[in-house]
């Protein structure tokens, strides 16, 4: 599986509950099958850990952005038996769009914002989620 993530500056609640209008909730309380447990192209998962893993420049990045605190993490593993880029770009700009944040994909360090995402540019010749080409 791929997977990228969202930093987000709102409440586990507040995530909770926007997940619960978009995508099938799995048995695991902070875990997500979108767009449903038929089709599961993205698997959306309520991360604590993650934000520990990362390099000390990206910490300092995610700091800046939030104003020194510490965001909520989405992480976001996408099912390899789909053709998802559809699911990825609409999932990345609706929750970017609602709750404002950044995203991260597993293809660079870079802290992708709504408009670059939504826009398609590129950076370092890919788009958002590794998709090569240009905007």
């Amino acid at each position: 599986m791929r997977s990228f993530y969202v930093f987000v500056g709102a409440s586990e609640n507040d995530l909770s509950e926007w997940f619960e209008s978009i995508a099938q909730r799995t048995p695991d309380a902070r875990q997500w099958n979108y767009p449903n447990i038929l089709k599961r192209v993205l698997f959306i998962e309520l991360s604590d850990d993650l934000y520990d893993e990362l390099e000390p420049d990206i910490v300092h990045a995610l700091n800046d952005h939030f104003s020194g605190e510490r965001p909520r993490v989405v992480c976001v593993d996408v099912s390899r038996r789909f053709p998802a880029e559809r699911e990825v770009q609409e999932f990345a700009v609706a929750i970017l769009r609602r709750f404002g944040g950044v995203a991260m994909d597993d293809e660079s360090d870079h802290c992708w914002m709504l408009e670059e995402i939504d826009a398609g540019v590129t950076h370092q010749g890919r788009r958002f989620f590794g998709v090569s080409g240009t905007a």
